[in-house]
């Protein structure tokens, strides 16, 4: 199987990416959690669909419904707020 993140494409130009080990598989039901008001985009992959959730502007969350990782890429210019955020916003469901 091929890794689930494994051609990283940024959302937007000088976008950092991160590779988060999650405490377990991610759901569908994760999935919809994060979505919340969001506009769900689908990517088909080698590994298999991927949920791609952007949040206000901030982050851009990649999910595969199965996969112990999650990709973040975040505006590194956002200073520390995008940070808090997505550590607030994993809490919830991890």
């Amino acid at each position: 199987m091929t890794p689930p993140f494994d051609n990283p494409v940024a959302p937007f130009p000088g976008w950092k990416r991160h590779i988060y080990r999650l405490s377990r598989p991610v759901t569908d039901e994760d999935i919809a959690a994060f979505l919340g008001d969001e506009e769900l985009y689908i990517r088909e992959t080698a590994s298999g669909t991927r949920a791609i959730i952007h949040k206000y502007g901030f982050v851009e969350i990649n999910l595969v419904a199965g996969a112990r990782h999650a990709e973040i890429w975040f505006n590194p210019d956002g200073g520390a707020y995008p940070q808090e955020y997505l550590d607030a916003l994993l809490a919830t469901r991890f």
